[in-house]
């Protein structure tokens, strides 16, 4: 098969913005909320059935879904009501570096599209939105739904991106993901793209070559090679 194009997939959480910020945090202490308002459990409880359910299903959601039925609109609608403050800050190195990759990219993401809209324009990055003015946007959001509510690192969402992503670029296109959960980049390495480990604050010392790549920050990447 001839080589296609590079097309760049990126997670937005810990990806986009480094893992030293708190807006991740703040999501789960919405979840948290959520889960001791509607479930009514205490707090200790609800930290570890969202971390339990995160480890055992991929997303939180898809575990309360299974063993509560919750419904999908009003918790993400609730999870992300975060104040504005908790929001990245403006990057203006990460929108430099943006605007010079001269691959498609996506955002590939775990969360609504709203979400990561939203954390988008918080950071400066409103004109690289697939409806902006830059001539280097973003071309699309893999979000959630998207998946049909079946997130990373679940094999069936991976699938459905890949199948989206060559039937518009061809089924030789070579796909790079970026994201922060190794978990996340094993199932996309087992679908054979490229991966990026965006290396959190908190994990350990990187051992081995499991990943293509390990950097701390996307703009730590040449934005032509993706090297």
């Amino acid at each position: 098969m001839k080589p296609g194009p590079s097309v760049l997939l990126l997670d937005f959480d810990h990806t986009l913005y480094p893992s030293t910020l708190g807006t991740l945090k703040a999501v789960d202490d919405r979840i948290n909320l959520y889960m001791q308002t509607f479930l009514g459990l205490g707090s200790a409880a609800a930290d570890a059935l969202r971390v339990e359910l995160w480890d055992k299903y991929g997303t939180t959601l898809k575990g309360l879904e299974e063993l509560h039925g919750v419904d999908r609109e009003h918790y993400c609608d609730f999870i992300h009501a975060v104040e504005e403050h908790h929001l990245p800050p403006p990057d203006p190195a990460l929108q430099a570096w943006l605007a010079r990759v001269p691959h498609p990219c996506y955002i590939f993401t775990n969360a609504r599209t709203d979400w990561a809209v939203r954390g988008l324009k918080a950071m400066g990055l409103a004109d690289l939105l697939p409806d902006g003015s830059a001539k280097h946007r973003l071309r699309g959001i893999f979000d959630i739904a998207f998946m049909e509510w079946e997130g990373k690192p679940n094999r069936p969402a991976y699938a459905k991106v890949d199948a989206h992503v060559r039937e518009i670029h061809g089924p030789g296109a070579r796909i790079h993901f970026a994201d922060d959960r190794k978990d996340n980049l094993e199932s996309a390495r087992a679908q054979g793209w490229t991966t990026i480990w965006i290396h959190p604050h908190t994990a350990g010392p990187v051992v081995g070559d499991e990943f293509d790549r390990v950097v701390p920050s996307l703009t730590r990447l040449d934005p032509d090679s993706l090297a």
